[in-house]
């Protein structure tokens, strides 16, 4: 009995190793290599890590920044040509007025001379060839062209000058002047050179003219006298001192007829302007006009008669 149970118990063991000879050697290895093995991390850790490593790699593997550039200003062409230099062979820079400044008043019929200052501004030397010219306006007298008084260079000035007459009506009168050159072509001053320049005078009745005369003393060194001017016709008289050693004169009175003579007082003598009889000869003062020839040349102790 006992020789039974053992043999049951060693065939029990064969089936028992047949068995485990026929399992795979993977279901006795397993146990052994588990705990070699980390333990199942923490799903929270594992993302935190996985986030963390993914910034690191973007970081260390992203591009270097690129700096940003200022934006061009867009420039449209336009058609509009620079600008360039521009000289003229024949231009005029205008300087100022020597005589007559504008507006300066006279009598009708009048005689003055005006003066320009002008300067070379162009490229070709002027010669006395150029003239200058009346070019339109009012032309005050039969003047309309005068050579110019010689040869100006660019860049040198020269006064050009021309004798005109007051018109007889009253009012604003205003005459245009240009250059021009042998070959006919007017110019002028201005961006253009083409711009004339003027004389400018108004017309009109003034109070006064001037009186202009010689003192012929009877020595050769005239003593201080007095000059007398009486109105015709009235006890009125305008006077005027004369030092000592003045041949001449020039003095303003209002319009009028007068009579001229003069006195020595230290000499008792009286110097009159006298027809060829011998009377005192009446003169004319217009307004704005001078009344030239008043001499003072006939002499002696007696007064003169007025002309009868």
């Amino acid at each position: 009995m006992k020789n039974s149970t053992q043999i049951i118990l060693v065939l029990m063991g064969c089936a028992v190793m047949a068995l485990v000879a026929c399992l795979p050697i993977t279901m006795f290895s397993l146990p052994l290599i588990e705990p070699l093995q980390s333990p199942a991390p923490d799903a929270s850790a594992t993302v935190q890590a996985i986030v963390t490593q993914t910034m690191v790699a973007m970081t260390q593997n992203a591009p270097s920044p690129t700096p940003i550039l200022p934006t061009p200003t867009l420039v449209i062409p336009t058609n509009t040509p620079l600008p360039t230099a521009v000289s003229y062979c024949d231009w005029i820079t205008f300087v100022k007025d020597i005589t007559i400044p504008d507006g300066t008043a006279f009598s009708p019929g009048e005689t003055f001379t005006k003066t320009w200052r002008l300067q070379n501004r162009g490229t070709c030397t002027w010669t006395p060839d150029y003239m200058l010219v009346f070019s339109g306006g009012s032309q005050m007298g039969d003047t309309i062209a005068l050579r110019l008084p010689g040869y100006v260079v660019p860049g040198q000035t020269v006064d050009v000058s021309v004798t005109l007459t007051a018109p007889a009506a009253r009012g604003e009168f205003t005459g245009y002047w240009m250059l021009r050159n042998p070959s006919g072509v007017l110019f002028g001053y201005g961006d253009h050179a083409n711009k004339p320049f003027y004389v400018d005078i108004q017309v009109s009745d003034l109070p006064h003219g001037a009186v202009t005369g010689r003192i012929c003393y009877l020595s050769e060194f005239n003593p201080p006298m007095t000059l007398y001017f009486e109105v015709a016709g009235t006890a009125q008289v305008i006077q005027f001192s004369i030092p000592a050693n003045h041949m001449d004169f020039s003095v303003l009175l209002p319009k009028g007829t007068y009579y001229a003579y003069a006195w020595a007082p230290g000499f008792n003598l009286e110097g009159a302007y006298v027809n060829s009889d011998g009377y005192l000869k009446p003169l004319v003062v217009e307004g704005g006009r001078t009344t030239a020839d008043i001499d003072i040349c006939d002499w002696g102790p007696e007064h003169h008669s007025r002309a009868q």
